[in-house]
């Protein structure tokens, strides 16, 4: 079953940003009849501080065909640079890149560029946590847009606060307060989900 939802319609709602830029390997993502999507992922390596190579897989779905073709003629580990939007699914809520661009390119290149901004949606479940690098605080940016036969679509994008400074610009806020959100997309270690690890927040 596929979701009848296209991401990529034209005209963001007013006062909202919304683009990223990832590179890394093509990592590919067993496909299902009847999807109107190729999905894939980004594998996106980086250094730890412990020594350690931290790995992402970094959901995408293309839509459009020629991405879709281009998809098909590369081999798995390509190196591969996409742009596009951040949505998140209707079915699970979960984060998925929606593909606008994607370009093979150098395995030196690496880069994790997103760039949100929407209205604060301070969730309930779950607000806090902690992984290996530390406790956060999680909260959604809302984005208001619009489906190509007109329908409202409205996403949720999940983001994680670790730096305490950060956190403290993000206490101030209250749920419906317009904000800006600099970050890098990531995946959860333990469930593979996928979020947006904030690095400045307006």
């Amino acid at each position: 079953m596929f979701e009848a939802e296209n991401p990529l319609s034209p005209g963001q709602g007013q006062g909202q940003e919304n683009s990223v830029k990832i590179s890394g390997l093509l990592h590919f993502i067993g496909t299902k009849k009847e999807q109107k999507y190729f999905p894939f992922s980004i594998r996106h390596e980086n250094p730890w501080p412990d020594g350690t190579t931290r790995r992402d897989f970094l959901t995408v779905r293309a839509f459009p065909s020629e991405i879709q073709e281009k998809l098909k003629s590369l081999q798995e580990g390509t190196p591969i640079c996409v742009e596009g939007v951040l949505r998140s699914s209707r079915g699970s809520g979960e984060l998925y890149l929606a593909a606008l661009k994607l370009e093979e390119t150098e395995t030196t290149l690496l880069e994790n560029n997103v760039k949100l901004s929407g209205w604060v949606h301070l969730v309930k479940a779950q607000a806090e946590g902690e992984t290996g690098t530390g406790k956060y605080v999680r909260f959604a940016v809302r984005q208001d847009n619009q489906e190509m036969d007109g329908a409202p679509r409205r996403d949720f994008l999940v983001i994680r606060v670790y730096d305490q400074a950060l956190q403290g610009v993000l206490a101030g806020k209250k749920d419906g307060d317009p904000v800006t959100v600099d970050g890098t997309l990531r995946s959860s270690r333990g469930s593979g989900v996928n979020y947006v690890r904030c690095t400045g927040i307006a």
